[in-house]
C-alpha cells in the first residue's frame, strides 16, 4: 500500500508518515488524520460548512476520500498551522 507523509507547513517538518490499509481507502481525509491523532481544525464534524479542515491549500479534508490520494502527484498531505 502506499505512504502518506503529512508534513505542517508552520514547522516546515515532516509530522507522520502513515502507510494506508484497505480499510482506509472509503474514509474521508479528515476521519483517516483523526483517527490516527493528527490533529485538523473542524467544528462543523465534517459538514464542510466551517471550512477549517483544509489540507494541501484548498482541499476540504472532510470531502475528499483517502483513496483519491493515489490520484495526487506525491502522496503527501500538507496542513498549514502544523
Amino acid at each position: 500500500m502506499l505512504e502518506v507523509i503529512i508534513f505542517g507547513q508552520a514547522s516546515h517538518t515532516q509530522i507522520k508518515k502513515i502507510t494506508l490499509k484497505e480499510s482506509d481507502l472509503e474514509k474521508t481525509i479528515l476521519e483517516f488524520l483523526q483517527e490516527n491523532k493528527i490533529p485538523v481544525a473542524s467544528s462543523c464534524m465534517g459538514e464542510g460548512i466551517c471550512k477549517k479542515c483544509v489540507i494541501n491549500e484548498n482541499i476540504l479534508s472532510c470531502f475528499k476520500l483517502v483513496k483519491d490520494i493515489y490520484n495526487w502527484e506525491k502522496p503527501t498531505i500538507y496542513i498549514s498551522y502544523l
